[in-house]
């Protein structure tokens, strides 16, 4: 487990850097050290999102949410790649469900409050983005 932790960052840190194609090859280096590493299918599947592979991206985040349903980063990314796809009903369950698991997860609310906002529901979307803000504020304390 260790080495597939390495790798992960390895990737991570190759992805904060632009270079996706090597943040890929991290993550799945990752993968097969360990298959059971929910962790490195949600980056992964972040670093296909960055490249436009959506099939891929969500593949990979329901794989994570399959190994590790607590996870809430990969709902919270899943729900992102749904966004984009213009799923919102579905995007929204996925924010709502990473909120669940980690009521503190700010990103989760501002993405929850951007597809309230693409359905026109202004109250929700202010009321998640006023969350955000508390929440990011309280990050600075």
């Amino acid at each position: 487990m260790q080495e597939a932790e390495q790798a992960c960052r390895r990737g991570t840190a190759y992805w904060i850097k632009g270079d996706v194609d090597r943040a890929i090859a991290k993550f799945s280096e990752a993968i097969q050290l360990d298959p059971q590493y929910a962790k490195a299918y949600c980056n992964r599947g972040t670093a296909y999102f960055d490249q436009g592979d959506t099939d891929r991206a969500l593949k990979d985040f329901e794989a994570a949410l399959r190994l590790d349903p607590s996870y809430p980063r990969s709902y919270n990314n899943r729900g992102f790649v749904l966004k984009s796809l213009g799923q919102l009903d579905r995007a929204i369950a996925d924010y709502s469900e990473a909120i669940r698991l980690d009521p503190q997860y700010a990103e989760a609310y501002h993405n929850r409050g951007l597809a309230y906002a693409a359905q026109g529901d202004g109250p929700r979307a202010e009321a998640d983005q006023a969350k955000y803000r508390e929440l990011m504020a309280a990050r600075k304390r």
